[in-house]
């Protein structure tokens, strides 16, 4: 913890670190509420992974989804701070309504494999009827989802007039002789800077993604890359550890697949507009349904750790498919993840396969040679795929009828993935008033956090709550930081 400095550069009644959509909400929701607001952005520019997610947004169409959440959090999150969550996402339309937006439900453009369905993503649990996902209104004219989510958010944030200070990372927070947090150190141009909060601190800054140290600590897929903003590399995490929070949640994750190249920080989510494919593992064998993963679940199927040779034999993986699952459309679509704002994948996958990115061979020998696998085992896995589909029954691994669908060659074509986080859940352990808490379970005074940093998601996640999330707690951190009396 730092000396409390002699001198303030800036001074607010609340400082929100991190400028998504959680960071947004609140301080939205703590100048309406009477108090000076300044957010603090380590990044160039706004949005961290509201920004490029899927933009989904959770509005329960009952309390009953509370059922549904308890038992997807397995324990790991307390009943109350669900119910919490679920009576105050029942209001998120409503709220987006009354910030000048509109939501319409939210309808999948096209089948992709594996697919994030619009509906529950584990249907067979109790609850799992009252969910509905939607998404902000708009067109294509205004970008993904997400790009229309925050565009909105950043929209309000600046037309109340709250000051943004991008290009300044904060990295500790100041703590009184009470136990009190009451300001910020944050880096601006190259010099350090003192920011007094007379109110409280909320901290929105999103996961550890980009942070190898934490994710090889706390993740279980080894190693695991991620599709969300660079920027997200645990500082709220350092920074609440630094002045004693308790930590939850550290293992929990959104995770997907993705392509992982060096001329990228972030990777590229890969999925399939044809069923025409299979995943392999490294010794070419077929090793589960492929249409069937559950998409933000894929870390456990490659968490899998074989003890007699010491490796993970699914990290990486190869996605083997032929010319009708090449041509059918791009197998990263380009509506989420960070590498969308910089690079647009080819409609036929063409230029990927140019750059080596999509590997290419005439037989299945031949691409067994490219991929370093023995060639009479990866023939076996194509001949028994095709004969499956052949026979309309996959015996070893359940894919449905309508989804087996023969890989014809020549040519074939391969496709490294690996683990991709859409983000992590772990962080300073919340109470149901966003309160960052200590080991004893005890509020850290002045101290708030919403979003990711610390997600209430404990075990599976279902998609479009951390949207929800940042929206519910965002707006619960801003009304209770703006509540607190000055400390002087």
């Amino acid at each position: 913890m730092n000396r409390m400095p002699e001198k303030w550069d800036m001074e607010s009644d609340v400082v929100v670190i991190g400028y998504g959509a959680a960071g947004s909400v609140a301080a939205m929701t703590a100048h309406d509420h009477g108090a000076s607001v300044l957010l603090l952005e380590k990044m160039p520019e706004g949005g961290g992974n509201s920004r490029v997610c899927g933009g989904n947004i959770i509005v329960p169409q009952s309390i009953d989804f509370a059922k549904y959440l308890k038992t997807l959090s397995f324990g790991t999150t307390q009943p109350e701070i669900i119910d919490q969550f679920v009576e105050q996402a029942m209001k998120n339309g409503e709220w987006i309504k009354e910030m000048g937006g509109d939501i319409s439900v939210f309808t999948p453009l096209r089948v992709a494999y594996p697919s994030t369905v619009a509906k529950a993503s584990f249907p067979q649990v109790p609850g799992s009827d009252q969910m509905v996902k939607y998404n902000l209104k708009g067109t294509e004219a205004d970008g993904p989802p997400a790009e229309r989510l925050f565009k909105f958010l950043s929209s309000n944030v600046e037309r109340r007039g709250i000051k943004i200070l991008v290009r300044t990372p904060a990295r500790e927070l100041f703590r009184n002789e009470k136990g009190e947090i009451v300001g910020v150190m944050a880096e601006r141009e190259g010099k350090k800077i003192s920011i007094k909060a007379k109110k409280a601190v909320i901290l929105t800054c999103g996961g550890f993604e980009h942070d190898e140290a934490l994710k090889w600590d706390n993740l279980p897929p080894k190693p695991v890359y991620a599709h969300g903003n660079p920027g997200n590399t645990g500082d709220g995490l350092k920074m609440a550890q630094k002045i004693g929070a308790a930590l939850w949640h550290m293992t929990s994750l959104s995770c997907t697949i993705g392509f992982k190249t060096p001329e990228y920080e972030s990777s590229f989510h890969i999925s399939f507009l044809s069923p025409a494919f299979v995943f392999i593992d490294k010794h070419g064998q077929r090793f589960a349904d492929e249409t069937g993963v559950e998409v933000h679940e894929f870390w456990r199927m490659f968490s899998l750790f074989d003890t007699h040779r010491i490796e993970f034999p699914r990290i990486p993986l190869y996605a083997l498919f032929g010319e009708e699952a090449r041509k059918r459309g791009p197998l990263s679509s380009g509506t989420s993840g960070y590498n969308r704002l910089l690079y647009k994948w080819s409609l036929d996958n063409s230029q990927e396969i140019a750059k080596g990115w999509i590997l290419k061979a005439q037989s299945v020998a031949e691409l067994a040679g490219r991929i370093a696998m023995d060639s009479s085992v990866l023939e076996s896995t194509f001949q028994k795929y095709n004969e499956s589909c052949k026979a309309g029954k996959d015996t070893d691994f359940g894919r449905v009828k309508e989804k087996l669908r023969a890989i014809e060659g020549p040519p074939y074509y391969a496709i490294q993935l690996w683990p991709c986080l859409l983000n992590t859940q772990g962080g300073p352990k919340r109470d149901g008033e966003s309160r960052v808490l200590d080991p004893d379970s005890q509020p850290i005074p002045r101290l708030y956090a919403a979003g990711e940093l610390g997600s209430i998601w404990g075990y599976l996640y279902q998609g479009a709550n951390n949207i929800g999330e940042c929206i519910v707690f965002g707006k619960i951190a801003g009304q209770n930081a703006a509540a607190e009396k000055p400390w002087l």
